[in-house]
């Protein structure tokens, strides 16, 4: 049991995508509040998206052209999905950053 635990526990550490409740994503395209409801509403659905914080999960910053996203605790986004759901709205996601504990941005690899 002791041994599952542990591989768990360094294929977590090795994976590209970091456990965390927030992320931020760089997106090109937004200018306005119509824009920002379209945002939310595609990144909304996306089934690891905490909607119990920001709204429905989503908090978009149109001045900083970022969104921000609440991640339900103990889940990996899929990155992947994330973009695409952007896209669908047709904006342009950039990069993706965690949000440390202590506040911090750090670049999740793609």
């Amino acid at each position: 049991m002791k041994i599952k635990i542990f591989v768990a526990f360094i294929l977590t550490l090795a994976s590209n995508t970091v456990i965390a409740d927030d992320y931020v994503v760089e997106v090109h395209g937004l200018v306005c509040s119509f824009c920002a409801q379209g945002v939310i509403k595609n990144v909304s659905k996306l089934p690891f998206i905490d909607q119990s914080r920001f709204t429905k999960g989503v908090k978009v910053e149109i001045e900083d052209q970022k969104v921000t996203i609440s991640v339900k605790s103990g889940e990996r986004p899929d990155i992947d999905g994330l973009f695409e759901a952007i896209r669908s709205g047709g904006y342009e996601p950039i990069e993706v950053w965690v949000v440390q504990s202590d506040g911090e941005l750090t670049k999740v690899e793609r």
